[in-house]
């Protein structure tokens, strides 16, 4: 009973971030060391030791006491990688979270020249891309072409703690064998093992990335504050514009301006601090750099960055662009791409903690239905469960699970339930005894015992996941056999997975647990929720007899995350603040790889009022994932439970998403082939806009919608900025058209938020929707056609499937492309045809409906042309106040070639 009370006590007096039980980098013994140290020890290159192959380059670096090994290697897609790393004697070996990558050994590309000189060695990738290796002191300068981008240790903060034996402590070594914070006591019974370095990002004014942080969208300065802190952590309520360390850490950087972008991944699941500092270029180790150029120091902005980690290698992977696309799609052939998700997944999720039982999942399940409401997902937290045992039902609730879930599949809806890695300390509960039989859990810092710690179970242990052998025992724990009561329609949530312990320190694991091979909980910290939703993504595809696509998500996550899992932002709150923060917070994440990303909409902790509530259904609507969910504690929020008013406009925005998952559905699978992102920040679109690279609240999903939220209460009006050069915007609504860039001003009324068209664009959508997604499927479509500013082309694309199954795979599939063009002054034509041959497809969905924006010819007569044969008239109607015109008669099959001539 003690061990419930203490769980309650954890969860009712935690209302609110306590900063003090999170370390701040003055209380971590490494970060300090680092970011205090002032006698900057200078590495030089041996330049004897410098040995070369087609690829790479080998070298040794060396200060008065420690020798290192230094490696550059030419990468696929003008990418450059650099390893520091121990060398001689290495008493112990260091981690390296290589299973991040989508290949452990990302494929290597040959060097077309390389040039070693007595003080400096410069080498030439087939890109045409520079890598220039300053013998002394050290120093990697990195040019894409010749514009230098990046900057290695220019101002000589590189670090590196070699393992050694234990010696008599100094002031010099303090934390060094061990360290404290609060009650805990961290023992390091290898030594400190910190390293660091500075890397520059030259000529670019904005970096991004390094989630997560409930921060701005660009990162800011540091220098007179707290560095960012990637560390994952269990944070209830956490506080914004603070750049402390939340659920999960991608440390990965994007650097971009006007004329060049580039990227950086640190690969490293250690803990990792990230100072960012904005400079001139006209001072420094760079100065220098810059007067061997044509370039004037005093014109270029550069931004210094210093990542220092508390364990592992150097391991630093250059994206040298260098056009924001460029970086994407290097990032993804680094790190792999989101699969394509089953449709119902893009829908409406609903969730809480908890719904009370089964009679209640099923009426809110109807409901949705009596208020004519779509839905895809219900979600069970963790209260449905036998006394929080994972892969259980708590009979009395749910005596039936298998029933209720039927009910749900009869509609074409989906089941979620949460499947946490803590795992209670019973004997009598299998997932325990056998995992305990098979030596499965993390062991305390002697190697032997299991770890106990405290969570939602009470008395808890925690897998291993970091082991194959565990990782395949968790992916056969969701067959049916095994998971009793679930179905092909039930997916999970993985929650809780940084991992949380209550009464641990920093409510996570003690740093010097035990994993594996003897791995240091410290070295692998920030891949443990990584390997959890791996195992259970693996688990999802074992299980099904019907070729099911999982759907998992995650609240912890890494580098190479995106590959098995969706994530969301966390343990959010109702408030105006937390609304405007789930903007930058989703497109950092989605800057870093992870499309499929959202924020608990209304809050999970407190009670939105209804205008609040409304505007984050909005809000949410236009975000990848789409889920409402929220704490215990807080009022029911079902749509029906609030004023009609409420209830309309909430149902108006779910019904929206709906009409637009043709183009959502497009956009992820276009997604697979290119790594971009499904929501963009401005500046990936246009980088051409000054104005586009501080934008953090609104953002454009795929490159032909722009969203501007309301986040203010009571707002009548909103201001939007519309960026591009020379580009032309259509007001969703109304179809009036606006130039750009510039500012204006739109009606932000209760039922609606700012949603523009670009100009040279077609976004597909259904009108009937049905109850969930698939209903919607087969439904005829309508393309939105808005015309550029000449008003003689636009273009789109869209996607066919079964939206369920990896059949996709097997060329069962459709990918269409829609063109408007001009082809004289009397005639415009719209074409269908078919992007990649290899699909298959044949669909019955076809076009109903065709509006046309910004149509300032005006059209007499129109007919399609299907296969060639002969021509048929349509019927249109066109506005000479809006230039609109709407094509109503059904013009053909999306997976049919077609042409309809518009005779002006």
């Amino acid at each position: 009973m003690l061990r419930y009370l203490l769980v309650a006590l954890l969860v009712s007096t935690v209302t609110a971030v306590d900063r003090e039980k999170f370390k701040s980098c003055s209380k971590s013994a490494f970060c300090k060391r680092q970011r205090d140290r002032t006698d900057k020890s200078v590495y030089k290159v041996l330049t004897e030791s410098i040995k070369l192959n087609d690829t790479s380059l080998t070298a040794q670096i060396k200060n008065e006491d420690t020798e290192l090994k230094l490696t550059i290697v030419s990468l696929k897609d003008s990418i450059v990688r650099v390893l520091i790393e121990e060398s001689g004697d290495i008493l112990r070996k260091r981690y390296q979270p290589l299973d991040a990558l989508k290949n452990r050994e990302p494929d290597q590309t040959a060097f077309k020249k390389n040039k070693v000189g007595d003080t400096v060695t410069k080498l030439l990738t087939k890109d045409g891309h520079r890598v220039v290796l300053q013998h002394e002191p050290f120093r990697v300068d990195l040019y894409a072409k010749d514009k230098l981008v990046q900057s290695i240790n220019s101002e000589n903060k590189l670090f590196f703690e070699k393992y050694k034996k234990k010696v008599l402590l100094s002031d010099r070594e303090k934390g060094f064998w061990e360290e404290s914070f609060g009650d805990h006591k961290d023992t390091k019974p290898h030594g400190s093992s910190s390293v660091g370095v500075d890397i520059a990002f030259f000529g670019m004014k904005y970096v991004y990335g390094i989630p997560e942080h409930a921060e701005s969208y660009a990162l800011r300065d540091t220098k007179n504050y707290e560095p960012y802190r990637l560390y994952n952590l269990d944070v209830f309520e956490y506080e914004l514009n603070n750049p402390m360390a939340l659920y999960g850490s991608i440390p990965y950087l994007v650097g971009a301006s006007r004329k060049r972008t580039a990227g950086l991944l640190w690969l490293n699941a250690a803990e990792t601090w990230v100072d960012v500092e904005t400079s001139s270029g006209d001072k420094g180790a760079l100065k220098t750099i810059l007067t061997d150029q044509t370039q004037k120091a005093r014109e270029v902005v550069q931004i210094n960055t210093h990542f220092m980690s508390e364990s592992g290698i150097i391991d630093l992977f250059v994206l040298l662009g260098p056009h924001p696309k460029d970086t994407v799609r290097q990032l993804a052939e680094l790190t792999g791409v989101y699969p394509l998700p089953p449709l119902f997944s893009l829908g409406y999720h609903q969730s809480r903690w908890n719904y009370n039982d089964q009679k209640d999942l099923l009426e809110v399940h109807e409901n949705f239905d009596k208020h004519g409401i779509p839905i895809d997902v219900l979600w069970l937290d963790i209260e449905h469960t036998d006394g929080k045992r994972y892969f259980t039902w708590d009979k009395e609730k749910f005596p039936e699970p298998e029933k209720m879930i039927d009910e749900l599949s009869k509609k074409g809806r989906k089941l979620v339930t949460i499947v946490d890695p803590h795992i209670r300390r019973d004997l009598n509960y299998s997932v325990y005894k056998n995992a305990k039989k098979n030596s499965f859990f993390i062991k305390n810092a002697d190697g032997e015992t299991i770890f106990e710690g405290n969570c939602w179970p009470g008395d808890s242990s925690y897998l291993d996941f970091t082991n194959p052998k565990v990782r395949e025992y968790w992916s056969t724990l969701f067959s049916f056999e095994k998971y009793p009561g679930t179905t092909e329609d039930v997916f999970i949530w993985n929650d809780m997975n940084e991992p949380s312990v209550f009464s641990g320190p920093e409510i996570t694991l003690p740093k010097d647990t035990v994993h594996a091979e003897g791995l240091e909980h410290r070295e692998v910290h920030n891949i443990y929720g990584f390997y959890h939703h791996q195992a259970t993504f693996e688990g999802l595809k074992k299980r099904t007899q019907k070729d099911k696509r999982p759907f998992v998500l995650t609240r912890s996550f890494f580098v190479g995350s995106q590959r098995t899992a969706a994530v969301w932002t966390g343990d959010n709150k109702a408030d105006w603040s937390h609304l405007k923060a789930s903007i930058p917070m989703t497109l950092s994440l989605s800057t870093a790889g992870i499309p499929h990303v959202g924020a608990d909409v209304g809050g999970f902790f407190g009670d939105p009022d209804e205008e609040l509530l409304v505007r984050w259904y909005q809000t949410g609507a236009f975000q990848p994932f789409f889920r409402g969910h929220a704490h215990q504690d807080t009022k029911r929020r079902e749509p029906w439970l609030f004023a009609d008013s409420t209830k309309n406009a909430i149902a108006e925005s779910i019904k929206f998403r709906y009409q637009l998952l043709p183009y959502w559905y497009t956009l992820f699978y276009e997604h697979t082939k290119t790594g971009l992102p499904v929501i963009r920040p401005f500046w990936l679109e246009f980088s051409a806009d000054e104005s586009s690279y501080d934008e953090d609240r609104q953002w454009m999903i795929g490159n032909a919608l722009l969203v501007k939220p309301v986040m203010e209460p009571s707002a009548q009006i909103a201001s939007i900025y519309l960026p591009g050069q020379r580009e032309v915007w259509y007001d969703w609504h109304t179809s009036k058209a606006r130039p750009s860039p510039g500012a204006v001003q739109s009606n932000a009324t209760l039922t609606s938020i700012p949603l523009y068209q670009r100009g040279g664009t077609i976004v597909p959508i259904v009108e009937a929707i049905g109850g969930n997604a698939n209903a919607a499927r087969n439904e005829p479509v309508t393309l939105y056609i808005a015309l550029n500013q000449k008003g003689d082309f636009a273009n789109g694309t869209i996607y066919l499937d079964d939206g369920e199954t990896h059949a996709y795979e097997r060329g069962e599939y459709a990918y269409w492309g829609i063109t408007f063009k001009r082809v004289h002054d009397y005639l415009h034509t719209i074409t269908n045809k078919n992007l990649d041959t290899n699909g298959k497809l044949d669909s019955e969905v076809f076009v109903e409906k065709i509006v046309i924006r910004g149509a300032k010819f005006y059209p007499r007569t129109a007919h399609v042309f299907i296969d060639d044969f002969t021509p048929e008239p349509v019927d249109f109607e066109y506005d000479r106040e809006t230039f609109v015109m709407e094509i109503t008669t059904p013009t053909g099959y999306i997976t049919s070639e077609f042409r309809l001539d518009l005779h002006s």
